[in-house]
């Protein structure tokens, strides 16, 4: 999974895509935030495999309309025979209204109204649909089948309802723990709901594989210093048990004092939450969290530090 935030080129997209499909991996997921476009890099790894899965991990259900993701995921699907995912989240108030400008309000309702619309168009038949923030009036694709469908969820209601809608479920920055709770929600849900293949779960595992040094440290440490600038990701960090944590960030974010975020990241929490080492500390997390109910890791190189380099490795050696 290439990061958002991470600096890949087109250029570097194909040839990692390539290497990727050699190596036999599973996936190759996109992600977005203010930098490059998820879609036209997955397009770019579409046309330069042959095999391997690809999705977007994720793009966000607030900047572009329900039949725009329609058309750009029935897209991607056709030019890729077939492998794509389209995998949506809420993103976060942050990027949502401070980098594009939108109004953030009612994200699970919007997610809940994003997937029905997404179904509608994808079954190729016209259809109205009247909701609180979207009501198109006899829309229709035609010709272009729909994808498998991906949701992103941090807290309990959202992997809920994600079990619920979506054909695979995709965790952020999580424990060991907190992997088996999702796990047992999802199954729980799927008895509720009656169906008999449950979503998969996958878990985006942030990894600085050039070694345990200083600079994989502070490269941990910039990258969560990005994420707790979003008042969600606080709360996740607090539910995973680094309480402590959480409020510090939470008050130099206040303070409008960044510079002093990694100073109160510990050394525990990024253990627990990513992986900063080598190829045989990724390897054993891997394991740990697919014998912990995990279908599908998405190893994430970590994109704030020798970004293409630690791509390079791991693919190479995983």
């Amino acid at each position: 999974m290439f990061s958002g935030n991470g600096d890949l080129s087109c250029k570097e997209a194909a040839r990692l895509s390539r290497m990727a499909e050699a190596r036999r991996l599973g996936g190759l997921w996109f992600g977005e935030t203010v930098v490059r476009d998820a879609t036209i890099l997955a397009a770019v790894a579409a046309i330069n495999t042959k095999e391997i899965g690809i999705g977007t991990s994720i793009i966000n259900v607030f900047t572009r309309s329900p039949g725009q993701l329609a058309m750009l995921a029935g897209t991607l699907n056709e030019l890729s025979g077939g492998r794509f995912t389209l995998g949506l989240g809420t993103s976060t108030a942050a990027i949502v209204e401070g980098w594009h400008g939108q109004h953030y309000s009612s994200p699970a309702k919007r997610v809940e109204e994003v997937i029905a619309l997404l179904r509608n168009y994808f079954s190729g038949e016209r259809f109205s649909f009247s909701g609180e923030n979207y009501s198109p009036s006899a829309a229709r694709l035609k010709g272009l089948p729909g994808p498998a469908i991906a949701l992103a969820a941090l807290n309990d209601a959202m992997v809920r309802k994600a079990a619920i809608l979506a054909d695979q479920v995709i965790l952020n920055l999580s424990n060991l723990e907190r992997v088996r709770q999702v796990r047992e929600m999802i199954d729980t849900e799927a008895r509720k709901t009656g169906r008999i293949n449950g979503p998969k779960l996958s878990m985006m595992l942030y990894a600085y594989v050039l070694g345990d040094d200083e600079q994989g440290l502070m490269a941990a440490k910039d990258l969560f210093t990005f994420y707790s600038s979003a008042p969600a990701y606080r709360k996740l960090f607090s539910r995973l048990g680094y309480k402590r944590e959480a409020e510090q960030m939470e008050r130099l974010w206040s303070q409008r004092d960044r510079s002093a975020i990694p100073s109160v990241i510990s050394r525990a929490m990024i253990d627990d939450l990513m992986v900063v080492g080598g190829i045989s500390d990724l390897r054993q997390r891997v394991r740990q969290f697919e014998e912990n109910g995990v279908d599908e890791v998405m190893i994430a190189p970590c994109p704030t530090s020798r970004f293409v380099e630690n791509a390079d490795l791991v693919i190479r050696e995983v």
